[in-house]
């Protein structure tokens, strides 16, 4: 019966993913409106449209800067990681995973490597379409806004729809299913805090539209609960962690 669990989560978050994609397809002014709220407004140069010069002033702060930059690199250290555990077998025994985790291991580094690396980087942001916030013309940009989901926008290329970096911060997220479960009651509200954060800062930033940033980071978990329920999931793994010898 817990086979099927990750068939039922995945056709579960497909559906939400669709029904999330639909209402900000339906209701686009709500991104525009979430974005405004981090868009600062200046007095435009000579030949500038009035109201529509500023820039998103978070973006702008080395603060915040830095702490994306620390954030963007999280899942790259993690997935070196396991790549480490499953390459080195010294540091596999003291980590002391049990073998019967190795197939959890490998899932969760190809739900990475799939979903924020082919799906996202590769195939949806080089031809969605859809421009940036801070690239169109309601930021100050020079492209027309088009809703989540609409491929007929003017970017050409690393366009907005969807966030690379939200979509890893939610297979960090996912990473959590890898921890026994004693460990992860003392971690799950860091790295959830972490991983939304993340996926957050781009919106803070005008670099993504919230519609973009939830689809990401929502398509991190569905692709990982695809591969569980192809390849399989050993739950025992957890318990065999958490209990003792």
């Amino acid at each position: 019966m817990q086979q099927d669990r990750p068939y039922r989560s995945f056709w579960i978050l497909t559906a939400c993913w669709f029904v999330i994609l639909i209402f900000f397809r339906l209701f686009p002014s709500i991104d525009i409106g979430f974005s405004r709220l981090f868009y600062s407004t200046s007095a435009c140069p000579p030949g500038g449209v009035a109201g529509q010069c500023g820039m998103f002033a978070l973006g702008e702060i080395p603060f915040f800067v830095f702490i994306r930059t620390v954030l963007y690199y999280l899942p790259v250290v993690a997935a070196i990681a396991l790549v480490a555990s499953l390459l080195v077998p010294a540091l596999d025994r003291r980590l002391d995973w049990p073998e019967i985790s190795r197939r959890n291991r490998l899932v969760a580094l190809g739900a990475w490597l799939l979903d924020a690396g082919l799906i996202v980087n590769v195939l949806l942001k080089a031809y969605s379409g859809r421009p940036r916030p801070a690239d169109t013309s309601i930021f100050s940009g020079s492209l027309p806004f088009v809703p989540a989901g609409s491929f007929s926008g003017a970017c050409t290329s690393n366009c907005s729809f969807i966030s690379g970096e939200a979509a890893s911060a939610g297979w960090l997220f996912c990473l959590l299913a890898l921890l026994p479960a004693h460990a992860r009651r003392w971690v799950i509200w860091p790295v959830v805090t972490l991983s939304v954060l993340t996926a957050l800062l781009r919106v803070f930033f005008g670099r993504h539209f919230l519609s973009d940033a939830i689809l990401a980071w929502l398509s991190a978990i569905i692709v990982f609960e695809l591969l569980a329920a192809i390849f399989g999931w050993s739950e025992r793994a957890t318990k065999d962690e958490s209990s003792p010898a």
